[in-house]
This record gives C-alpha cells, sequence and structure tokens, in this order.
C-alpha cells in the first residue's frame, strides 16, 4: 500500500507529513544502535556453524560442492536429503580461518545491521529520515529479527530477506527507473539458493508481490507500477524461477525443500523434535518477547493502513505480504525474522503524506497527541531497549549471555578431554554435543548423531526416546559405544546409565559427562573434572551442573558451584532462582541420608523448570510408599505410588507397584469409593500397569521373580500379598 510508484513525490516532503526536528530521530537511531550493540552481543548460539564451516572445508579439500553426509558418523545414516548450503558454508569457513570467532561475530552484526542501513537509505529516499516513527519502527524490526542472530546460514537468509524487500519498496517509488532495480531479483535468489533454504521465503515473497502487482491492476489502479517496469518485473520473476534451478542438484533441490514443508505426518513428526520449529507464541521463550513486538508491529500497520483504507488507498502486495509473513511469525520460531523488514518498509513507504495520528476522531487530540509524540516515541523506544538489555543481562536464552565465545552448548573442554585422552574410542552423544564433537575431532573420529538430524531421519524417534531417558538398554546394546558424551541437562539418561555396572563417570565440564565403559581403564593424571566448572556465565547452564554435581554426591563441586553462583548472578531474580538451588542441595543431601519426606519438601521448593527433580521424586515416593505398603496402609501407598508414576510416566517399578497394590485392594474387596480420588478415569487398571510392565521389563534376574508375579496376577494364578519392587539404589 504504496503511493503511485509513477510519481516522484516523494523527492520532496509532502505538506501533510509533520515536520519534526532531527533531535528526536537522532536519539531514536542511537537507541536502535545501542540494541544492535547490545541485543545482539551474544556467543555462538547453537553447534550448527561447526558441521557449517566443517563442510565447507570438505567441498574445499574435495573440489565439491556435494556433501557425502554418511562419512561424518559411524551410526546408521543417509544421503536422501538434497543439502544446498555450499556458498555459505563455504564462506563461514574462510571467515573462521582468517579470522577466528572475531570474523564471525562481525559478519552477524553486518548482516544485522542490513536492516538499519536499508532503513535509513529507504527513508532518506522517502525524506522522512528524521520522522521518529521510521525508527521506532525500526528498532521493532530489529528486535522481531532475534531468531536471525545465529552465526550459520540462516543469518544470511535474513540478510537476502532484508535486501529483497528494500529492493521492492524501492521498485514502488523509484518510478520510471524502477525496472532496473527488478534485476536485483534473480541475482540475490541465485546467491540465496546456493546458500541457505531459506530462499523458499524468498520465493514466496516474489510469487505474493506478483500476486499483488496483478490485484492492484484490478482493484487498485492508483497503485500500479509503469506499463515498462511491469514488463520488467515479469521477466526478472521468470530469471529468478530459473535461478533457483541453477544449484548442484538442479530442479530436485527446490522440488524436495517444497515437498519438505508441505505438513504431511512425516514432516510434522520430524518437525516436532527440532526446537527452531516450535510455535512462537508456546510460552517457551522468556528471554525474548515475540508477542510484544508483533502485537506492537500489527498496531502501527493498522494505524497506518486504516488511513489509507479511508483514502482508498490500498496496495495489495504490501498488504499481502503483511498478512501471509505475520502468520509465518507466529507459526514457527524459526520463521520470524522474515516479517520485520516487510514490516519495517511498509510503514515507512506510507509515511510521506500520513498524518500518523488522524485515525482518532477529534481534531484537538490528534493535534495534542501528533505534538507529544516525538516525546512518546522516545519512551517506546526506551522502553523497548530497556527491556532487551534485560533479557541479554538478567534474562538470556539458555547456555548464553551479554558478550562473545562460544556459548556452553557446545561441549569444548569435554570434546578436548576426549581427544586427547580417548583419541579413537567409538563416541555416542546427545544431540547438541555432536556438531562441536565433528569439528574437532573429524576426520580421526567420528560422532553418533548430531544436529544436522536430517541424515538420521530413519531412526531419530529412537533416538530422542534415549536421549529423554527412555529405552536406554536397548540403545547402548544395539549401537555399542566405549564412551558417552552427553549433556547435564540430560541427567535422567545420566543417571540411568551410571546405575548400569557397565558404565562408570571419567570426567565432567560446563556442558557434558564423559561416561566410559566400565572394561576401559581411566586414565592416569587425567583430570576428573573441568578446571573452569566453577566459571559458568549462564546461570541456568550452572544450575545444570550443580545439580548434577549434587546427584553424583560430589558435594565439593556442589558447594563451590553454589558459592559461585551466588557472587556471578546478582540480580533479584537470580538470586531467586540460586536460593532454589539451596532448596534442591537440601533435599538432595536428605535424600541420600533416606530421609524421604524432608527431600520431598526440599525439592519441590525449586521448580521442575530449574532443576530435572522428577527422576529423585520418583525414588522417594516410592520409597515412601513401600514403607506405607509394609505397614499395611495399602491407601497411602497406592497415592504415593500413582505420584510416582505421575513424575515419571511408565518407571517400571511405578507401574509394577501400581498394579499389584489396585489388584490386592481389588482382592480385599475393600471399598472402591476411596479409589476415584486416588486414581481418575485417565489413571490405568491394575491390568495395563502390569501388562505394560512384562511388555517393558527387561528379561534378567532382578526382574524375574516380579515378571513371574505379574504374569501369575493376571491368570488369576496368585493369591498372596505381592511384594513392592524398589530401585537398586534405594
Amino acid at each position: 500500500m504504496t503511493l503511485p510508484s509513477s510519481l516522484t513525490e516523494h523527492s520532496t516532503p509532502s505538506s501533510n507529513t509533520p515536520n519534526y526536528h532531527w533531535g528526536w530521530a537522532t536519539f531514536l537511531i542511537v537507541i536502535t544502535l545501542a540494541t544492535l550493540g547490545f541485543r545482539y552481543a551474544m556467543p555462538i548460539r547453537d553447534g550448527d556453524i561447526w558441521w557449517h564451516m566443517l563442510y565447507g572445508k570438505y567441498f574445499l579439500d574435495n573440489l565439491t560442492l556435494i556433501p557425502d553426509h554418511t562419512i561424518f558418523s559411524w551410526t546408521p545414516s543417509n544421503n536422501d536429503t538434497l543439502y544446498c548450503t555450499w556458498l555459505a558454508d563455504i564462506f563461514f569457513y574462510l571467515v573462521h580461518k582468517v579470522s577466528g570467532l572475531t570474523g564471525l561475530f562481525i559478519v552477524r552484526y553486518l548482516c544485522l545491521f542490513s536492516l538499519i542501513l536499508t532503513c535509513f537509505l529507504y527513508a532518506r529516499k522517502l525524506k522522512v529520515l528524521f520522522h521518529p516513527i521510521v525508527w521506532i519502527v525500526c528498532l521493532i524490526a530489529l528486535l522481531m529479527s532475534y531468531t536471525a542472530a545465529f552465526v550459520k546460514p540462516e543469518i544470511l537468509s535474513f540478510m537476502f530477506m532484508t535486501l529483497i524487500s528494500w529492493n521492492w519498496w524501492q521498485i514502488r517509488t523509484n518510478g520510471e527507473k524502477a525496472w532496473r532495480n527488478c534485476y536485483l531479483f534473480p541475482v540475490i535468489m541465485l546467491i540465496w539458493v546456493n546458500s541457505h533454504g531459506g530462499f523458499i521465503f524468498g520465493v514466496i515473497f516474489l510469487l505474493i508481490i506478483g500476486a499483488g502487482e496483478l490485484f492492484n491492476t484490478w482493484f487498485s489502479h492508483g497503485n500500479t507500477l509503469s506499463r515498462q517496469c511491469r514488463k520488467h518485473l515479469l521477466i526478472s520473476l521468470i530469471l529468478a524461477a530459473i535461478a533457483i534451478l541453477i544449484t548442484p542438484y538442479g530442479y530436485t533441490y527446490p522440488l524436495q525443500l517444497l515437498q519438505q514443508i508441505i505438513p504431511t505426518q512425516e514432516n510434522i513428526n520430524y518437525n516436532q523434535k527440532v526446537a527452531s520449529y516450535m510455535a512462537t507464541f508456546d510460552g517457551g521463550t522468556p528471554f525474548h518477547d515475540f508477542s510484544l513486538y508483533a502485537n506492537l508491529a500489527i498496531l502501527f500497520l493498522v494505524i497506518i493502513y486504516g488511513i489509507n483504507f479511508k483514502k482508498k488507498n490500498i496496495e495489495w502486495s504490501s498488504l499481502l505480504l503483511n498478512l501471509i509473513f505475520a502468520f509465518l511469525y507466529s507459526r514457527f520460531y524459526r520463521t520470524t525474522f522474515y516479517w520485520a523488514p516487510i514490516f519495517m518498509f511498509s510503514c515507512i513507504s506510507l509515511l510521506p503524506g500520513t498524518q500518523f495520528f488522524s485515525l482518532f476522531p477529534i481534531n484537538k487530540i490528534s493535534k495534542k497527541i501528533q505534538q507529544a509524540s516525538p516525546i512518546l516515541l522516545i519512551l517506546v523506544g526506551i522502553s523497548l531497549s530497556a527491556d532487551a538489555y534485560k533479557n541479554s543481562a538478567i534474562n538470556p536464552e539458555a547456555y548464553l549471555w551479554m558478550g562473545f565465545g562460544i556459548s556452553e552448548i557446545n561441549p569444548v573442554e569435554e570434546a578436548q578431554y576426549i581427544k586427547k585422552f580417548f583419541p579413537t574410542s567409538r563416541i555416542g552423544n546427545g544431540y547438541d554435543q555432536g556438531a562441536y564433537l565433528l569439528w574437532l575431532l573429524w576426520p580421526e573420529n567420528r560422532v553418533f548423531f548430531d544436529s544436522r538430524h536430517f541424515p538420521y531421519k530413519k531412526w531419530s524417534d529412537e533416538y530422542f526416546s534415549f536421549i529423554f531417558g527412555s529405552n536406554v538398554r536397548e540403545m547402548t546394546k544395539k549401537y555399542p559405544c566405549d564412551l558417552w558424551c552427553i549433556s547435564l541437562q540430560r541427567a535422567r539418561l545420566i543417571l540411568t546409565l551410571l546405575l548400569n555396572d557397565e558404565w562408570k563417570l571419567a570426567y565432567y565440564g560446563k556442558n557434558s559427562a564423559v561416561i566410559i565403559r566400565s572394561d576401559i581403564p581411566l586414565p592416569n593424571k587425567a583430570p576428573r573434572v573441568s578446571e573452569e566448572i566453577t566459571n559458568s556465565k549462564s546461570l541456568p547452564n550452572a544450575i545444570n551442573i550443580f545439580a548434577f554435581a549434587c546427584n553424583i554426591k560430589d558435594w565439593q563441586i556442589a558447594d563451590k558451584v553454589l558459592i559461585a553462583m551466588r557472587n556471578n548472578f546478582r540480580w533479584n531474580s537470580q538470586q531467586f532462582r540460586v536460593q532454589q538451588a539451596t532448596y534442591y542441595l537440601e533435599g538432595i543431601k536428605a535424600y541420600y541420608e533416606q530421609n524421604y519426606q524432608k527431600a520431598i519438601d526440599n525439592i519441590i521448593k525449586a521448580h521442575p523448570d530449574l532443576i530435572d527433580s522428577d527422576l529423585v521424586l520418583t525414588n522417594c515416593f516410592l520409597a515412601l510408599s513401600a514403607q506405607a505398603w509394609k505397614n499395611n496402609n495399602e491407601s497411602e501407598a497406592l497415592e504415593l505410588t500413582l505420584k510416582a508414576w505421575e513424575h515419571s510416566p511408565g518407571n517400571l517399578y511405578s507401574a509394577y507397584n501400581a498394579g499389584i497394590i489396585l489388584w490386592y485392594k481389588q482382592q480385599q474387596n475393600l471399598s472402591s469409593s476411596n479409589q476415584p480420588s486416588l486414581r481418575d478415569e485417565n489413571t490405568p487398571t491394575w491390568h495395563e500397569y502390569l501388562e505394560y510392565f512384562l511388555k517393558k521389563a527387561p528379561k534378567n534376574s532382578f526382574y524375574e521373580n516380579p515378571i513371574y508375579i505379574a504374569q501369575k496376577i493376571l491368570n488369576n494364578e496368585f493369591k498372596d500379598r505381592p511384594h513392592m519392587i524398589l530401585p537398586k539404589e534405594l
């Protein structure tokens, strides 16, 4: 919805556009630049950059543009997925080779700065450079772009989206000269398609502007491009369509990518395992207020569009672009940044000739608000920037902090430990550990799984069940390893392995535990814990370290980490979480002292989002239920057992115990009127508990007798009061 591109009235300010002192806008420009500086001062966020750079090295070393995905892991993998990021991978590899991490951070800032630069150029062209709304809109768009700040090919997609958006609005305001800009589209798409799969959103963008221009010719003649420009636009769109076929894979690459974004059950199942595909507003991003920025964007668009709807001045391409990309913003966390430049240029394009506050029906109110608007907008800008600073300094995303370096989601120290002491061992690893292990250890060693994910599609369901603590025995037998490198966040999996006599702890650092087979000797003079263990810069990760130390009864490290947290994280909200960690320490000590009720009372005070304490709580409830059962208090035993099941659904001890208690109560002809308070209609029956237990219980000496009893009960051949079973550690 812009002014007719055939006109050039933008060369001078419209008489309807209020004149603002340059100082207001300058202040907002400073706020915007400062926000860019500190909000995006963050370390390498995830591990993807490592395998992308490894691919870049592979391309150069082997003089190829098509990677062999299978050579990086020893587990089953395939080359079914066409992955075309060769240009970006080589670029990032060379940048890192020449200038290290510093170069990568410079690239991130330059890509994000492209939004501010194009805003400056476009606003200057429209003679609204010092309009405060330009820069408040730019600030909002910058904050909407948070998910683009990963140092990996995805950030190039943000830059390309910004460039094609800027180019489109340039075309709409360049008059007869606009046709030249049309031919930037195929150039950008040619580079984009060989850099990142996000080019598909560029394709969507180009399809929408083509459809929008067609709608303009039908319904909004005053907003159509000139005949000459429409001709060149059509040619450029055809060339752009050809450009996306110029890859090492030809037409099969965009075709496969299109098939992957169709919401089939297979694609949905795959995407559910990747955090970046989660819904934007599901409440899982307290470190960044995506809903606030979306609401502000909608507010500005509604006001500006509302004014132009009153004038019957509808430009369909910008309207459709905002509708489609606003939907994508809300649909996936990963696609939020694509809307940012579209929103920004849509607003700026309509500022010339627009009385922003003319929607207010009373002129006196409009005038007063307009006079106060610079101050109001500066206050909004300061508030947004302050909120962004708070999120950066006090409440950053897990594993991050306001600063640079490598985030603690990467197993830097652990990888170095493995390289030094177990250089040729067969490695098993967690999802987030694989990429950095690849970067440091390949080709001498290969990984189990990594964040590429797509080479392992055929068995990824099995893998993710394992990572979350299920089918552990089956996986370790199916894929025999010498050692495991697993995130401390996956404490349940680590403890499950350590409770098995086949594994022992060799080392742990700020990210992971290194667990080796029991028959492998520990290396002489090797450290057992990282020297940097107390220097975590991320509070959530420091809590992971602390909780793990507690769970393995390393009280000395737990106390040191707790003291470090008290000293390093001083904000009130941080100190509150440190206090919760203190409760956990008291609770876990009580647990190992077999004071289970005290353990429950303290551990429950530590919020479950803070520390995964379900396994410990499950054991506490099981221990108390066994005591109640011993004291012939079947109702209390059942209540406690069901609580254990609630904390660890699928737990075999809980399943067996719940089954035998419910069966025994039925056999004793006890009143069933008490049962609804203990189990609702969704709670399994005793048959279901025991059948589940028989299906999942391993065939070994520990489970031999419980399996026998469960079978007898189900066959109506058991009459005695059965014994409960408890975990070995109790």
